[in-house]
């Protein structure tokens, strides 16, 4: 479960998860090594299934001059022998410059900037969450320059994607196993911007622009608002986003909130809602999912989870998960 308070993800950009071992530390060259393993029961209603797989993710960096470093990051997903045909998946894959007052540049696969004004109700573990974002939020994307900087309260983030050819897309939450989806449409640049700010006390509010150019057809363009709140154990975030492609809108909505219970268990909940509007009206609610989760930490390397999804389209049947994740 990722609980984002955005100043935080700055650093995020480049940093390991919390258990991460520093297997090289001298001269001003540092290297980290990290991962996790996880065996997920999931039920959509027709089948239920047993899905093992792990992540494997490497930081390194090196001090060039004074306040520069230069700075790296591999991740991939493996997936179990029977799990599905791509058995090793990049997730994060870039390199580039860490300037200690003037934020990070970084060339390669990673979130697109637009992510981080959606990413306040991204909180959930596995398959479920993120419905309103399906279709407007596209997750990772490689072929990008990224920019991520932090001045006093305020947190911007940048970033273009060049040509794809290839382009596809992630349905869901780009923290889930999922693989990419092709899209059968070619693009020819992408850029996106989110500029937040974060209060004193606990409360972020952040905004965020996306054009997505194609290589036939008009842009499509997203824009994001969002907020959330933390005091003490409590959790708070909201999110509005809409697409426009043409003369078809999708608008979405995503609500959470979260609880810790004496530093082990958390209890967890969520609404997402998504509705087709213009060309598209027809179709009228895309997403109608109401969601809850309960999580508890053994200790700090070992957690498990339960989620459950009901899900108020026609003719959708609700979806369950649980899980057992061990992180190093």
């Amino acid at each position: 479960m990722k609980k984002t308070i955005l100043a935080v993800a700055i650093p995020a950009l480049f940093a390991a998860s919390a258990q991460a071992a520093n297997v090289y530390d001298a001269d001003g060259v540092s290297a980290d090594v990290y991962g996790r393993m996880q065996f997920q029961i999931m039920d959509d209603g027709t089948d239920t299934d047993g899905v093992g797989s792990a992540r494997m993710g490497f930081n390194v960096s090196s001090v060039i001059a004074p306040g520069v470093s230069a700075i790296a990051k591999g991740e991939w997903q493996i997936a179990a022998e029977n799990n599905d045909d791509t058995q090793f998946k990049a997730r994060h894959i870039y390199a580039g410059f860490d300037f200690d007052d003037a934020g990070t540049v970084t060339f390669g696969q990673s979130d697109t900037a637009f992510y981080y004004a959606v990413a306040p109700t991204d909180i959930f573990n596995g398959g479920v969450g993120y419905e309103a974002f399906d279709l407007i939020e596209d997750g990772r994307q490689e072929g990008q320059i990224m920019y991520a900087g932090e001045f006093g309260g305020f947190v911007l983030y940048g970033s273009y994607q060049f040509q794809d050819e290839n382009y596809s897309i992630t349905l869901g939450s780009p923290n889930s196993d999922a693989l990419p989806t092709p899209t059968g449409e070619g693009l020819d640049a992408s850029y996106a911007a989110t500029l937040g700010y974060n209060f004193d006390f606990g409360l972020g509010i952040y905004g965020g622009y996306h054009v997505e150019q194609f290589a036939v057809g008009e842009d499509k363009k997203n824009y994001a608002l969002s907020a959330s709140y933390s005091w003490e154990d409590l959790y708070l975030a909201a999110v509005y986003v809409k697409t426009k492609l043409g003369g078809s809108e999708l608008e979405g909505y995503d609500l959470v909130v979260s609880y810790d219970f004496a530093d082990a268990a958390t209890v967890y909940s969520g609404y997402a809602a998504q509705e087709a509007q213009g060309d598209i009206s027809n179709m009228g609610d895309t997403a109608d999912a109401f969601k809850i989760g309960l999580q508890y930490a053994f200790n700090s390397n070992m957690k498990a989870w339960a989620e459950y999804k009901v899900d108020g389209l026609e003719g959708a049947d609700d979806y369950w998960e649980m899980a057992i994740q061990y992180n190093f």
